[in-house]
């Protein structure tokens, strides 16, 4: 009998539930012993990965907050040497207006003493020839006269009155 009692222990177990469970036992078993250093290492290096990750991301965020205030700074910059080059420039046309103004004033002046010397020259020439002109006229009518006196009056009388003449001038 014991022999019989052995062979029905080893005999196929025909309930399923039963044999799911105990394949699950085992399976399990096996899990834990020989994947429990595999899962714990997956883990592990999953952490990792995210940990480094996590601090890759706190680096890139920490550079790009210093290339932010570097940016921000080269804009502060920027702005004061703009402004600086306005106020260069405001400066730079204030007096280039000046000096227009200053030589436009001189230029106006220049201008006005030309014109004056140019009508005193035309005035001083405009009197020589009036003074020409009479003088001509004052000898042309000196002649006629005396002309007329040698025609008309002897040579005594003519002689009396370029007498006359030269000291009336």
């Amino acid at each position: 009998m014991h022999v019989l009692f052995l062979s029905e222990g080893f005999g196929i177990n025909t309930n399923i539930l039963e044999t799911n469970i105990a394949n699950l036992a085992v399976v399990i078993g096996v899990l834990v012993v020989f994947g429990g250093d595999v899962i714990s290492s997956i883990l592990t290096s999953r952490r990792d990965r995210i940990v480094q990750s996590v601090q890759s991301a706190e680096q890139k965020y920490q550079e790009a907050q210093e290339a932010l205030q570097q940016a921000n700074m080269r804009l502060d910059e920027a702005k004061q040497k703009a402004a600086t080059i306005r106020a260069q420039g405001d400066t730079t046309v204030q007096q280039v207006v000046d000096l227009v103004a200053r030589l436009a004033g001189e230029e106006l002046a220049r201008l006005e003493e030309v014109k004056n010397s140019t009508f005193a020259l035309a005035e001083q020439k405009v009197t020589k020839q009036v003074q020409q002109e009479l003088v001509s006229l004052a000898l042309a009518k000196a002649f006629t006269k005396l002309e007329t006196l040698l025609k008309t009056k002897s040579k005594q009388t003519m002689h009396q009155a370029i007498m006359a003449f030269t000291r009336s001038k």
